[in-house]
């Protein structure tokens, strides 16, 4: 039989929802279709029948992260997940490509060229018990993100990662709940957003100049969510782990970060990632 490489299209989302669910993954179609919106997929068919799909999506000109990677289970071992990595690393030959793995997938990565630099905590609670105080470091202000912030927040978010995230960070203003702070000569110290997502609500990303200014953050915008799901995605190497795990929050997951390419590393006392967009879309 023979398969065909297509592009991802809208009339695929039930289909992609159906492997993540055989997969006991979270996403809702809504999710599928936020992250089809910002990035290019691929699918694999085989008479008719839906095989395969992943996303890639590129953030600027030199960096790039790839996700939603999923082969159908009764499809293991045929080497599917191979050709549709392959399939989009061609897109990008010169970027430095970022993903999380399942354990599952990391030999894979590693056949491709993909070494680790780290790990990420997957926090979550299926019913917040105690909502934190929202206690605000001295010399910084809270409110809501507006549409004339879009440009500084996504430099923000550029410097933690390395990602050039544009219309990501102007849809996380416009469309979903983003904080920041900023003291009083209009510096900002960090911003968080929360949205639906999966089982409840996700807080990410996080982007924050040291752990208070990122709890601040985190726990203005659990204000009003008791008795909710609320999923948080935290690097390892980061001290906000701990932290969530006092307010409930337990660690269900740790997936492998791993990259292709040069590896970011945030400049010194600048901003640093305390919680992803998504595990896909970093």
């Amino acid at each position: 039989m023979t398969t065909t490489f297509r592009a991802m299209n809208a009339h695929d989302i039930e289909s992609c929802y159906a492997m993540t669910q055989q997969l006991k993954w979270p996403h809702r179609c809504e999710d599928w279709q936020q992250a089809m919106a910002f990035g290019e997929g691929i699918v694999i068919e085989e008479q008719g029948r839906l095989l395969g799909s992943a996303i890639l999506w590129r953030w600027g000109e030199r960096a790039a992260t790839i996700g939603l990677v999923i082969v159908d289970g009764q499809q293991q071992g045929r080497g599917l997940g191979r050709q549709l990595m392959l399939t989009l690393l061609e897109k990008v030959p010169d970027y430095n490509v970022r993903l999380h793995a399942t354990e599952m997938g990391k030999g894979l990565y590693e056949k491709l060229g993909f070494v680790t630099t780290g790990q990420i905590l997957q926090h979550q609670t299926r019913a917040l018990e105690a909502v934190p105080p929202a206690a605000i470091p001295a010399g910084v202000t809270l409110r809501r993100a507006q549409a004339h912030d879009a440009s500084v927040l996504t430099a923000l978010d550029q410097q933690a990662h390395g990602m050039l995230r544009k219309q990501l960070i102007a849809h996380l203003i416009s469309q979903h709940q983003t904080v920041l702070l900023e003291d009083a000569q209009g510096e900002i110290h960090g911003f968080a957003s929360l949205r639906r997502f999966g089982h409840g609500w996700a807080i990410g990303p996080v982007i924050a100049r040291d752990c208070p200014i990122a709890q601040a953050l985190v726990a203005s915008l659990m204000q009003g969510l008791r008795g909710e799901f609320i999923r948080i995605d935290t690097d390892a190497a980061l001290p906000l782990a701990p932290w969530l795990a006092t307010l409930g929050l337990a660690q269900v997951d740790n997936p492998t970060t791993m990259v292709r390419g040069t590896p970011w590393t945030p400049p010194a006392g600048g901003m640093q990632a305390f919680g992803l967009m998504t595990q896909a879309m970093a």
